[in-house]
């Protein structure tokens, strides 16, 4: 019996979203940009455990999610949209390259740096990581984009699914 591979390719983007949603509901409340250092601190030292764990499941679901970005090429590159397919990938890890180091640096400030009490560096990286967060709608809009114009050229999605992922992937931009 032989495994096929293109159907669990397709699945890997239902394991990515399940994934994620484990990862935010066992990674609590955060803190927000503009909570004092206190409250960041208190965040990532109390909640030390849930936050590793919930880093290690979003770190598993980002592996998911470039699986599941490479099906989608795949389905492109095969219709003949080989520019648009290239495009989702080189988006698709753009933004997980991004999430990893943002999933590292909230790992991090659980694991030792939240401990140790330093409230300056701790507030500075987890500035950080919402400011790369930010920076990561931008290569989600152009994944976001290029699959949705791509899918709708080959017929795979109605063209009122495309408009829409071309209004999400402009929300992405307008965030940010």
């Amino acid at each position: 019996m032989s495994i096929d591979w293109e159907r669990w390719s397709r699945a890997s983007g239902i394991a990515f979203v399940v994934l994620t949603i484990l990862a935010f509901v066992v990674g609590g409340e955060p803190p927000t940009v503009g909570d004092p250092a206190e409250d960041v601190i208190s965040y990532f030292d109390g909640d030390r455990g849930q936050v590793l764990v919930s880093s290690l499941l979003f770190a598993f679901a980002l592996g998911f999610w470039l699986w599941f970005a490479g099906s989608v090429a795949n389905n492109l590159r095969e219709r003949g949209q080989g520019r648009v397919a290239a495009t989702v990938v080189a988006a698709a890890a753009a933004w997980v390259g991004i999430q990893v180091v943002v999933t590292g640096l909230n790992a991090v400030l659980a694991f030792s740096v939240a401990g140790d009490g330093e409230l300056a560096v701790a507030k500075a990286l987890f500035d950080l990581t919402w400011v790369l967060d930010v920076l990561a709608a931008i290569p989600s809009a152009v994944l976001i984009l290029a699959a949705s114009v791509g899918l709708r050229r080959t017929g795979m999605i109605p063209t009122w699914l495309s408009w829409a992922g071309v209004g999400v992937a402009g929300l992405f931009v307008l965030r940010a």
